[in-house]
């Protein structure tokens, strides 16, 4: 009898240490930060339970987690990170993952900058942006008859992640075209955007059609009260988000 009695208790103490991991699993809701809008479909998985999802419109995503579980993120356009989940993250409503943007740039050997194809006669020579330079040699075929790697580009998708790249490298100059309209002292310390927030507040103004329509043409003063409505609107998502 004491036997038994003996067996039971192991087998209670092992369903109630279960039970204990069982109720500490949960759904952790997330957010995906970066400098681009597009964070849209990055693979989220948990490698300790090999649960995984993807992330939605805005970078949110929610996976069944529990704590010091590890958590990868990956996406074409962005480096690759992982996140062990903390007690802390777990009782958090939302939990930040920053990541990287990819910035794969091959500088150009330049012999001597004063031969180029306009000093030789060839006509003026195309200054390309990093992004731009990369899609250029992914489809052209550098003077051959079959552009053959921008056929195997094309068949590997190679060429739509360059597109895309290229896109997000033009969105992204956009940005500091608006943001440079005054110095980042002024964000910090006028507007009151903490300075982690920098770029991802002129993401947010990039996307008013408002500031995109007169932030060329509008004079300072007025284009500070249009910034100023704007950091207002910004700082009350944040509230909601924090």
């Amino acid at each position: 009898m004491k036997k038994i009695s003996s067996y039971r208790i192991v087998f209670l103490l092992m369903l109630f240490v279960s039970s204990s991991m069982l109720a500490q699993t949960k759904s952790v809701l997330g957010k995906v930060v970066a400098k681009t809008r597009d964070l849209e479909g990055i693979y989220v998985k948990n490698i300790t339970t090999n649960e995984s999802a993807l992330t939605q419109k805005g970078g949110y995503f929610s996976i069944e987690a529990s704590p010091n579980d590890t958590l990868i993120f990956s996406a074409v356009h962005l480096v690759g990170r992982e996140k062990v989940l903390s007690y802390a993250d777990m009782n958090k409503s939302l939990v930040f993952i920053p990541m990287e943007f990819i910035d794969n740039v091959l500088d150009e050997l330049v012999i001597d900058r004063t031969v180029n194809s306009e000093t030789l006669g060839f006509g003026k020579v195309k200054r390309y942006t990093p992004a731009q330079r990369n899609l250029h040699r992914a489809t052209s075929s550098s003077g051959g008859i079959i552009a053959i790697d921008a056929i195997v580009n094309a068949i590997s998708g190679r060429t739509k992640m360059l597109k895309k790249a290229l896109a997000l490298e033009e969105e992204y100059l956009f940005v500091e075209k608006i943001l440079s309209k005054f110095p980042e002292e002024y964000y910090s310390e006028k507007l009151q955007i903490p300075p982690q927030y920098y770029m991802a507040f002129g993401y947010f103004m990039a996307q008013d059609p408002v500031v995109v329509t007169s932030y060329q043409t509008t004079n300072s003063e007025q284009l500070s009260l249009l910034y100023a409505e704007k950091a207002t609107e910004f700082l009350e998502i944040l509230k909601v988000l924090r």
